[in-house]
């Protein structure tokens, strides 16, 4: 089992996220989500459609699947291919969480965070 300096120290060392989980979206499993600070993914066989941050990355799924504003992610949510999921990394800060969203916006460019990099 590892801690979260060892999940970092594996962030750091490779540009891509390595998942500490997943979950499907329909299958409403917040019971299986950490409550820890992290990057979260909204992604189907499409490709990943959402990147986000957060302080408690159960209370954020929750408030995406319950009360979404995004437009262009609930769009997504509502018409996935195949499986929707939201998979995280977690991290030891939300400052982490932060610095590694930016970083996976810009590689991914996923079409939900557009405002992101399109600036």
């Amino acid at each position: 089992m590892k801690n979260n300096n060892e999940v970092n120290i594996e962030l750091t060392n490779s540009k891509y996220p390595k998942f500490n989980s997943s979950v499907s979206v329909n299958d409403m499993c917040e019971q299986l989500i950490s409550l820890s600070p992290g990057v979260y993914f909204f992604h189907d066989i499409r490709g990943i459609h959402y990147i986000g941050e957060t302080s408690n990355l159960k209370s954020r799924f929750l408030s995406h699947v319950k009360k979404e504003k995004n437009k262009k992610l609930k769009k997504e949510l509502s018409n996935a291919f195949g499986e929707m999921k939201f998979s995280w990394v977690k991290t030891k800060s939300k400052m982490d969480a932060l610095i590694y969203q930016k970083k996976w916006i810009r590689l991914f460019k996923p079409k939900c965070n557009e405002i992101f990099y399109n600036n």
